[in-house]
């Protein structure tokens, strides 16, 4: 059986440049592994091994909507991006785990990278084994969305209480 290694850098987010962005205790968000296809690629998954969204937990599923838009909410805010694409298919070899690629579309983005066809960035970062964002940008990114992500949860926490 291939290892998961979507587990392993839950396990270990330092792994990602900024490291670990938010950890809800059922969900972690951190920014795409090197090489990056761009700054701001986010990949969202459950803190625990789940291969289809089916088998989430009522709390992990409750979880997911509010904190999808709270994170786009955030990634609007910092990069302005005219659209953010949300994807998953948790299928390549060793990232079954179920994960949601969170990308910002900027403006200028050339057509034929536009939609599904964006996963050629992250192909061509593989392929060329080459950041193609540069990776200082992510983390002060990261830095950030973590400072303004968990401002904002611990907020949403007190006021549900």
């Amino acid at each position: 059986m291939t290892p998961c290694r979507s587990c392993e850098l839950t396990a270990d987010p330092g792994k990602s440049p900024g490291g670990s962005i938010l950890d809800t205790g059922l969900w972690s968000l951190t920014h795409a592994i090197e090489p990056i296809p761009m700054v701001g690629w986010l990949i969202l998954q459950p803190r625990r091994h789940v291969e289809h969204f089916a088998d989430l937990t009522a709390d992990e599923a409750l979880q997911y909507g509010p904190l999808v838009q709270h994170i786009c909410q955030t990634l609007s805010t910092e990069l302005a991006p005219a659209k953010i694409y949300l994807a998953m298919f948790a299928e390549a070899r060793g990232f079954a785990h179920l994960h949601t690629h969170l990308i910002p579309r900027s403006a200028d983005m050339p057509e034929e990278r536009r939609g599904p066809r964006v996963f050629e960035y992250l192909r061509q970062a593989g392929t060329e084994n080459q950041n193609l964002g540069d990776v200082r940008a992510a983390i002060r990114l990261a830095e950030s969305l973590r400072v303004r992500l968990s401002t904002r949860q611990q907020s949403r926490g007190s006021s549900s209480a």
